[in-house]
């Protein structure tokens, strides 16, 4: 009589936390700093920076600040 496999499938990570959401990537500095517009009006008390990723040139949001 043959075997089951009974293995789970594999399930990819994604963080679901809102502290730790995906990253997304825009494609200007604009829209960027649109979206930090949009979402100060969620977060009031959330500082984020923009800066331009050196690997793909798309435009990401921080909350860390550089020294």
């Amino acid at each position: 009589m043959p075997r089951r496999n009974r293995t789970p499938k594999h399930q990819p990570y994604q963080p679901t936390t809102a502290a730790a959401p995906l990253k997304k990537r825009f494609a200007s500095k604009q829209a960027a700093a649109r979206a930090v517009v949009e979402l100060s009006k969620y977060h009031l008390d959330l500082q984020l920076d923009i800066y331009q990723s050196p690997v793909d040139g798309g435009w990401y949001l921080t909350t860390a600040t550089e020294l």
